[in-house]
């Protein structure tokens, strides 16, 4: 063991895994083993076989989150992004005061809200699913949001529940003209969905159609308490009719202190109902209930992480949504960044009990820079910060990329020499640096950070195809080739293929003519689809 804890400590991983791995066959159960192991795995680009020793290393120390946020680590470099929530939340859980596992959390929230947004802006589908989420921060009544939901449905008329959503926000702006003209949509497309009957209750509510109203709201009470109760705290008071007008709806309108029988009790039983007819039908509670399938279907993780997100558990709803996020990126998508961003405000709302000022403007700025890319009020954000710790290198690194997202090239590059000064091996230091070369085209500063990006995270995919890229431009085409083929070769995304015109330019380079023609060929294809996707508006189709 001490051996294999100093060529640990050495980064000298070819002499300590083997040792670590006769250490864990010999004592499966030791902590210090499966740990150092699944660590030098990790870092050795070893990931997938990373993953059995750290979660060993997690069951045997239980209070100890070390192995977690390690594993957390394995299963983002893995892609398993469902794997990486999972473990993440459980470290917070074992330790809940601890700020530096609140922010990695927050941080890894900020990180996957960006990513996906940036997945539903190809098409104009995309782009109506990314209206309703930034409508979803606003309530009703805000003309803001019916305006975005109102181009949301313009550019997605099929979306689930749209026109009895926007329909409701028309109808607190007193808009009932539109309102109506929303609630023919929904009557058409989705006269079912529990957004169209919460349409036609305000409907006849506000005709003083109170049986009417009172059978619809029933009807949302039957399928789902959570979105019951969701319609019932949002109810407009004008529309609840006097004492005269008898129904339970109403009584638990009229008292809303008082238990209200239709939100306490039950939804009524599925009758032999599978997870795709519960999820159609709106019964969020008998969905979230089922128990979790093995089953490696995409879509039945959908269903049940909707349902879950729909009863107001995003904690469990995340992990599941990921894996359905291939089934349905318009739905996965909305609900993983209502999610996400409801698990950044509430790490927000802890920080601020524990009163940990340096770590409630470092996540501010981040919720700036990284969700809305306001990199001026970052600025401001990190600089409060670093008031408190002045020569914090991961702060100064985070103070270097709202210079460099604002075209302060200056500020970023001097910030980020600050930054690395006092912390050599700092990664966002060291991508900034990276990336602000490869602007400049200063690729032998380039190929330095580069290297030091993958000493860092050997599996790092951008790193490696960057390397490719500079080495390509410096005139070491057999260094270009090592780095950028078995990237592209393994599926690296080049959307209009500029990516493979370069492999073909190094390939020509080294006489290999043939190679370099197919490479041309596939960086024309292309080319050729990504300009059809642009020009249709559209990069998929409905399900």
């Amino acid at each position: 063991m001490k051996a294999a804890a100093s060529f640990h400590r050495q980064g000298d991983y070819a002499h300590s895994i083997p040792l670590l791995k006769q250490l864990v066959d010999k004592y499966p159960r030791n902590y210090d083993a499966n740990l150092l192991l699944g660590q030098d795995l990790v870092r050795s680009g070893n990931i997938a076989a990373a993953l059995a020793p750290l979660h060993v290393a997690s069951e045997v120390r239980p209070d100890d989150a070390t192995a977690l946020t390690f594993l957390a680590d394995a299963a983002i470099d893995a892609g398993d992004q469902a794997a990486a929530a999972q473990a993440l939340q459980a470290a917070v859980a074992r330790s809940p005061k601890s700020v530096d596992m609140l922010v990695k959390w927050a941080d890894h929230c900020l990180d996957r809200s960006r990513v996906v947004g940036q997945e539903l802006r190809t098409s104009k589908r995309d782009e109506a699913t990314m209206l309703r989420v930034t409508a979803a921060d606003r309530k009703d009544g805000d003309e803001v949001r019916e305006q975005l939901l109102e181009q949301s449905a313009a550019q997605d008329p099929e979306q689930r529940g749209i026109w009895g959503e926007l329909g409701g926000s028309q109808i607190a702006l007193a808009k009932s003209t539109e309102a109506a003209e929303s609630l023919k949509q929904a009557r058409q497309r989705e006269p079912q969905e529990t957004e169209t009957l919460r349409l036609e209750a305000l409907v006849a509510a506000l005709e003083q159609r109170w049986p009417d109203a009172e059978k619809q709201l029933q009807a949302i009470a039957w399928r789902s308490t959570a979105d019951f109760k969701r319609i019932l705290n949002a109810w407009p008071d004008y529309l609840v009719p006097g004492a005269d007008v008898s129904g339970a709806v109403w009584d638990c309108m009229r008292h809303p202190a008082a238990a209200c029988p239709l939100t306490s009790a039950k939804p009524r039983p599925a009758q032999q109902q599978n997870a795709k007819d519960l999820y159609l039908a709106g019964r969020w509670e008998q969905l979230a209930a089922l128990p979790a399938s093995n089953s490696s279907d995409n879509f039945d993780s959908l269903w049940r992480g909707v349902a879950l997100a729909r009863t107001g558990d995003c904690p469990h709803a995340i992990p599941p949504l990921e894996r359905g996020f291939k089934a349905d990126t318009h739905a996965a998508g909305y609900w993983l960044e209502v999610c996400y961003a409801a698990a950044g405000e509430k790490v927000l709302a802890q920080l601020k009990a524990a009163g940990d000022e340096v770590a409630i403007h470092e996540l501010k700025g981040d919720l700036l820079l990284r969700l809305k890319n306001d990199g001026a009020a970052a600025q401001w954000e990190y600089a409060a910060a670093l008031k408190a710790r002045p020569n914090d290198p991961h702060l100064l690194a985070r103070l270097a990329d709202a210079y460099d997202r604002v075209g302060d090239g200056d500020h970023a590059k001097e910030t980020a020499k600050a930054a690395l000064s006092l912390d050599p091996h700092e990664p966002l230091a060291i991508e900034l640096s990276a990336r602000m070369a490869m602007s400049d085209r200063d690729y032998t500063e380039a190929i330095v950070r580069l290297k030091q990006m993958l000493a860092l995270d050997p599996a790092d995919d951008w790193a490696k195809v960057q390397l490719g890229l500079a080495y390509g431009q410096t005139g070491s085409p057999d260094s270009a080739l090592h780095y950028l083929q078995p990237e592209l070769e393994a599926g690296y995304p080049d959307k209009k293929g500029a990516l493979h015109a370069q492999l073909a330019n190094i390939l020509r380079k080294l006489g290999r003519d043939d190679d370099a023609k197919a490479a041309s060929a596939e960086a024309s294809r292309l080319a050729k689809a990504s300009l059809e996707g642009d020009e249709n508006g559209s990069g998929d189709a409905h399900p």
